[in-house]
């Protein structure tokens, strides 16, 4: 019994959790066209959506879903955290053992007549013996 107070003691003086500040940051979802070159299939085209996941984000900061699929239709699944005008994504293709998939880092940009577009270089470790990329997507 003592130990069932003490127990209860500790609990109940720990802090409350404080609920997340709701999203405040950039929704960059949406539907974008890309292109770009990568080091081993050479110049592509492709399709990016992108999706907010609004109770995973948290003030300035978001997390999204992300998928691409190329001219080709070989698509990728991944996922994207965005700060400011930042963005971190992963994809992964389709087929696992194709062993294609990585990491890349991109800069959002809004030009002149309000479009805004990223411009990502990215990494896959494994695909080929290892290879990188640079894509822009524009938000159509």
């Amino acid at each position: 019994m003592i130990k069932a107070v003490v127990c209860f003691i500790a609990f109940a003086s720990l802090p409350a959790l404080a609920a997340q500040p709701s999203f405040t940051g950039i929704d960059y979802s949406g539907q974008y066209q890309c292109t770009g070159v990568d080091s081993h299939i050479g110049e592509f085209q492709g399709s990016v959506d992108m999706k907010l996941k609004p109770e995973q984000s948290t003030g300035g900061y978001g997390a999204y879903r992300f998928t691409l699929t190329l001219a080709d239709k070989s698509f990728y699944d991944g996922f994207a955290a965005a700060h400011g005008k930042s963005l971190a994504i992963y994809f992964a293709h389709s087929n696992p053992n194709l062993k294609d998939y990585g990491v890349g880092i991109a800069k959002v940009m809004t030009d002149a007549d309000g479009k805004t577009s990223f411009t990502k270089y990215y990494y896959g470790p494994e695909y080929e013996g290892g290879g990188h990329g640079m894509e822009t997507c524009i938000r159509q």
